[in-house]
């Protein structure tokens, strides 16, 4: 009897072990959310539409920690996109900045650490100790801390139209400046502008880049998308947040998550254009 006993209770362990992991692949059937953030804080730089206060993204983040959100590595996306054995969370979910504003570091990096989060930090090359832009000594504090630090090109110009050496000083040249600042790897490029070709595309990969992220929205599912052409859903001061938050902890599809994009498209190039050097 007390065998028999023994041998029910391991069943129900070895079911409920099973359950729990049915319930972790469930919630990551439908792919992993990347968020695409820019400015955090004041918006002192004309770029409204990209800019949320530090308030609004602490809020943000409180809310995706205690739906039981946790941030991933970049290194695990990939892994996972490659179908590869990986350990993830039940709510992975991957946070990237573009363009290397200083509030980044500022604001944003506290509120991460705060609430044990990791982020992704895409920087332009030239704007490297820059006014309102990261110093040198911040993204080296920043990669030292854990967070990864990414290319974002030397000059944020249109990849897809250069090619050759123009090409190469773009890509080539911002990641072995950004290796020289943190005496780490870079392995992960942002598009400036999300603008993509295959020739720009090739390029990141024969660079030594493991992946690279687009301004495509949706979510990244394996066997679906390119680790080249990663997706990403862009956080704009006008984002309804807890509408997207329903949606990414209920039972959503790609094309749930790109309905808000469209209508700020135009701003989001026009901004990047004015603003960014």
């Amino acid at each position: 009897m007390v065998v028999l006993k023994k041998r029910a209770v391991a069943t129900v362990i070895v079911v409920i072990m099973l359950f729990s992991s049915y319930i972790a692949s469930a919630s990551r059937q439908d792919g992993i959310p990347v968020l695409l953030y820019h400015h955090v804080g004041n918006d002192d730089g004309g770029l409204p539409r990209l800019t949320i206060t530090a308030d609004e993204f602490e809020r943000q983040v409180a809310l995706l920690h205690n739906a039981g959100f946790e941030t991933i590595s970049p290194e695990q996306l990939i892994a996972y996109m490659k179908r590869e054995e990986v350990s993830l969370p039940e709510r992975p979910i991957l946070i990237t900045f573009d363009d290397g504003y200083d509030d980044n570091y500022a604001n944003a990096l506290p509120i991460l650490q705060k609430y044990g989060f990791k982020a992704v930090f895409f920087v332009v090359g030239i704007n490297v100790d820059r006014a309102q832009r990261l110093s040198a000594q911040q993204v080296r504090e920043m990669a030292k801390s854990g967070f990864a630090i990414g290319g974002h090109s030397m000059t944020h110009s249109d990849l897809t139209q250069l090619s050759g050496p123009e090409l190469e000083h773009e890509i080539l040249d911002n990641k072995r400046q950004l290796e020289g600042i943190t005496h780490q790897e870079s392995l992960f490029f942002s598009y400036p502008y999300g603008f993509f070709n295959l020739r720009s595309w090739k390029k990141i990969e024969s660079a030594g880049y493991q992946g690279a992220f687009t301004v495509l929205s949706g979510v990244n599912k394996a066997g679906r998308d390119n680790i080249f052409l990663l997706r990403r859903i862009p956080i704009f001061s006008t984002t309804d947040f807890d509408a997207l938050l329903a949606r990414l902890t209920g039972t959503y599809s790609a094309h749930m998550l790109l309905d808000y994009l469209p209508e700020h498209m135009d701003s989001i190039i026009n901004s990047a254009t004015d603003g960014l050097l």
